[in-house]
């Protein structure tokens, strides 16, 4: 019998590779008599590949008894949908709970389960017994099986605590309960390190109670008042993501106990408060994240570049970067806050998620259903024109440039610490990330956590605190060759804000709040200065290349240095970082850039299989734009190359002369990929 496995971002069925794309189809939601048009309507889109959920609470339709052929009704009959989907030649992703949401009542689990947290004894004996009864009709299905056709399971679904729901249960009231016996351990039952860190006075564990709150201002106007609070928020924190790793671990175990031997992936949430996603990885095979963002991203400023960064650090931590939920149309009540989805919404959504590395997804929903709407296929099996075509062009671009075996094109990367952002000591906006966007610098995200960064140029966005064994990660990436770049935020705590300086950062001598002259700043030579408004930290560095402005009245200071470390070496300005003085340091440190464009509002990033290079390029901008785009990253390959506008099915050839710089017609809010195959 085929083995199905993860190779190289990819599932393999025995020798077969399976392009991971997908459309999500609810059967117990649709008319029995029209599945055999809807899925035909969805092989002609191209995909072969489709996902389906399976409702617990649906299936049990009197307490312990279960239908999945539609006995009671014709819409539980999972058995006939699992034959027709072998029968037209679809590979199916099978998501049977125990949680489903998919706005069903109690999110997919019966009244008698869903009153207990996912922990519970009780609840997990009663989901025991269901996924017991519905894998007697899954397992014969595995693509493991002789003709089996599923080659994914996913466990649970978007795995939170809901403490709003169960939080009482946990001991987040007055009884103690998980969370303290969770505190008790973390702090290794010393209690006095506990009132330490948290500046608190209890007398045993069972007393410690949660901290939530925000370092910065938001609806509530509850604000931490410094590190101690923020410590006991950081915890609570971690109790959640222990919590959710422990149960992802119960619900991925109870699957390999069933006997299923196909992979066991788990979806999150786009965001970072309710579990750690390198944490489920840990426990899984891999992890994809739901994101639905609003029509063309306008939300406000920040939401196509959150939406990308987002997808930067999937890349960073899963084992196939995969997107489990992809917006298709919207549910009941968000549609509100979406807008009504424009066909280029949806180039511009994918080629976005393209250029920040994704390399698989499921389109959800791909059809109709109850409190569903604006997918490219309704319930009955008929188009929506506008839409389908356009979903039927990205499964052929998708198909031919083959994301999971393309190479991104890139020496740049950003440190990314998700507890700082779930507990909400970042800005909104971090100013790197955000001049590297303006710039269409691109970028990888990297977790100091996870290891070594493999990019030569890094930068610091972050907090002043980190962990020691993420600062001992950074040391080792400078001592090992690599550049650290970091400004007036750099790392100089450990997590329980302690004085901290693994890495070889140099303490401020000064630091000028009140100073709001400017004043120039030039590192490479030939370039024009920079003009600086900012307050400044000063240095007196030991064994290092001063960085100085003359400041008047003031005089020269010393406001960074460069120091070596090792191999490599540490770039440090006193300074908040701006667009100009990321460029200048770029240009200084010689860092090559692979693809960039000077036209405001367009992103791009440059991707390699084999000889043929791609360009995803997006206009973010309100307008059609005819834009420049320069591609450093091809300088070295001559001759002449045939071009192809994937989306516009265009094709010319171009020399080496024509090809850089490149130009490009884009229309507003959209996005292309180009395709450079030399002759």
């Amino acid at each position: 019998m085929p083995k199905v496995q993860i190779k190289n971002k990819e599932i393999w069925v025995g020798g077969k590779n399976i392009p991971l794309i997908s459309g999500e189809v609810h059967y117990w939601r649709l008319n029995p008599q029209y599945w055999s048009d809807v899925l035909d309507q969805v092989r002609g889109m191209g995909l072969r590949m489709i996902s389906t959920y399976v409702p617990w609470e649906f299936h049990e339709h009197q307490r312990g008894k279960f239908d999945f052929t539609g006995r009671t009704n014709p819409c539980r009959n999972l058995k006939a949908f699992l034959d027709l989907t072998r029968k037209k030649g679809f590979w199916v992703i099978i998501r049977p709970g125990p949680y489903i949401y998919s706005e069903w009542p109690n999110d997919g689990v019966p009244d008698y389960a869903h009153q207990y947290h996912r922990l519970h004894p009780k609840f997990q004996a009663y989901a025991e017994c269901y996924l017991k009864e519905v894998s007697r009709v899954i397992k014969p299905y595995l693509a493991t099986r002789r003709g089996g056709h599923i080659v994914l399971v996913q466990a649970d679904n978007e795995i939170d605590p809901w403490p709003d729901r169960f939080g009482h249960q946990y001991g987040l009231n007055h009884t103690p309960g998980m969370f303290q016996d969770f505190i008790r351990e973390l702090y290794e039952n010393d209690l006095a390190r506990l009132n330490d860190c948290w500046g608190s006075d209890y007398t045993s564990f069972e007393q410690a109670g949660p901290f939530i709150a925000t370092m910065h201002q938001d609806a509530t106007g509850l604000q931490l008042k410094g590190d101690k609070e923020l410590k006991r928020n950081m915890d609570y924190l971690r109790f959640k993501y222990f919590y959710a790793k422990k149960t992802a671990k119960w619900n991925v175990d109870l699957y390999r106990k069933l006997g299923y031997d196909v992979p066991v992936f788990l979806n999150l949430y786009p965001f970072f408060y309710a579990n750690q996603w390198s944490e489920m990885q840990e426990v899984s095979d891999f992890i994809g994240v739901d994101f639905y963002p609003t029509n063309e991203f306008s939300e406000d400023a920040y939401e196509h570049r959150k939406f990308m960064d987002k997808v930067r650090y999937l890349k960073h931590v899963s084992r196939i970067p995969f997107i489990a939920e992809f917006e298709s149309g919207v549910w009941h009540e968000r549609h509100y806050d979406t807008g009504v989805f424009s066909p280029n919404h949806y180039r511009m959504l994918v080629t976005s998620a393209l250029l920040g590395g994704v390399t698989g997804w499921n389109w959800y929903m791909l059809v109709n259903r109850d409190n569903w709407y604006m997918s490219p296929i309704n319930e009955w099996g008929r188009t929506r024109p506008e839409l389908y075509a356009v979903f039927k062009q990205i499964v052929e671009i998708f198909y031919r440039i083959q994301p999971s075996r393309m190479r991104k094109i890139s020496d740049i990367a950003v440190t990314y610490n998700p507890i700082q952002w779930a507990a909400k000591t970042m800005p909104h906006a971090s100013p790197i990330l955000v001049s590297l966007y303006d710039y269409d610098i691109d970028y990888e995200l990297y977790d100091p956590s996870l290891g070594l960064c493999d990019k030569p140029f890094l930068f610091y966005s972050g907090n002043q605190w980190l962990p020691e064994s993420s600062q001992k990660n950074l040391r080792a990436y400078v001592e090992k060759g690599g550049t650290l770049i970091a400004f007036r935020n750099y790392p100089r705590k450990d997590d329980e804000f302690r004085p901290s300086d693994i890495i070889g950062f140099e303490e401020p001598c000064s630091i000028l709040f009140e100073f709001k002259k400017e004043f120039d700043l030039q590192l490479a030579s030939g370039r024009p200065k920079i003009k600086m408004v900012s307050s400044v930290y000063t240095f007196k560095p030991q064994d290092a290349h001063d960085i100085q402005v003359d400041i008047l009245p003031y005089g020269k200071m010393t406001i960074g240095y460069i120091k070596r470390v090792g191999k490599g070496k540490i770039v440090h300005l006193g300074v908040e970082p701006n667009r100009d003085l990321i460029m200048e340091i770029l240009s200084y440190l010689r860092a090559p850039l692979v693809s960039y464009s000077k036209t405001l509002g367009i992103k791009t990033a440059l991707f390699q299989r084999g000889k043929t290079f791609y360009l995803v390029v997006i206009n973010q901008g309100e307008e059609d734009k005819s834009a420049t785009i320069y591609l450093p990253g091809m300088e070295g390959i001559k001759g002449r190359m045939k071009v192809t506008d994937l989306v516009e099915g265009r094709t010319e050839i171009q020399s080496r002369e024509c090809r850089n710089p490149f130009s490009l017609e884009l229309p507003r809010k959209d996005g292309k990929v180009i395709e450079f195959q030399p002759l």
